[in-house]
């Protein structure tokens, strides 16, 4: 992010950057939207019954922590469609300010900029991460379920085979095969 502010100020004029405002806020909102969607969906829909009280915790930990991530992300663009917004209007005064004032403002919104991707870029890799909890502990359930199946299977075919009353008949002695 600093690097990026550093580029900015140093080479990206400010009155070249007034020219990127709009774009940049029209792709800013895209990505505050995208967000504030996935802020919506709150807790997966999962058979919460299922899982073990401590993988349950491990995941609901995890989606708290990414939901507050997304708030801070909230913030920064809401920063940033904002700085943009109030700084359009004043595209004409902005060629009179001096060199500092201009590289100062530039490289404050190239950080942003670059502060706000790479968070959209780390919620991606956290949320495939998320994904590939919810699978691991989605296909432990699974598998628990089906062995608890399996085990109550096999006592109760167990079960049925005590009470049939079967009784143990003796065996007669090995007998060799007849020639013919």
């Amino acid at each position: 992010m600093l690097a990026t502010a550093v580029l900015f100020g140093w080479v990206v004029p400010l009155t070249r950057l007034f020219d990127a405002f709009q774009p940049m806020i029209v792709a800013l909102s895209i990505m505050l939207a995208a967000i504030l969607v996935r802020l919506n969906r709150g807790m997966p829909t999962l058979d919460w019954k299922s899982l073990e009280p401590q993988e349950r915790s491990r995941l609901t930990s995890a989606i708290v922590d990414l939901t507050r991530e997304y708030a801070f992300i909230v913030g920064i663009k809401a920063v940033l469609i904002a700085a943009l917004v109030s700084l359009a209007p004043f595209k004409m005064e902005a060629a009179s300010w001096s060199a500092w004032t201009g590289r100062g403002v530039s490289a404050a919104v190239g950080g942003l900029v670059a502060l706000s991707i790479s968070r959209m870029a780390y919620v991606i890799w956290r949320d495939y991460d998320i994904v590939k909890l919810q699978k691991v502990l989605i296909d432990a359930s699974g598998v628990r379920d089906k062995l608890e199946a399996e085990a109550k299977a096999s006592v109760q075919k167990v079960a049925d085979i005590r009470s049939a009353g079967l009784r143990k008949i003796g065996s007669g002695e090995p007998q060799a095969w007849p020639d013919k």
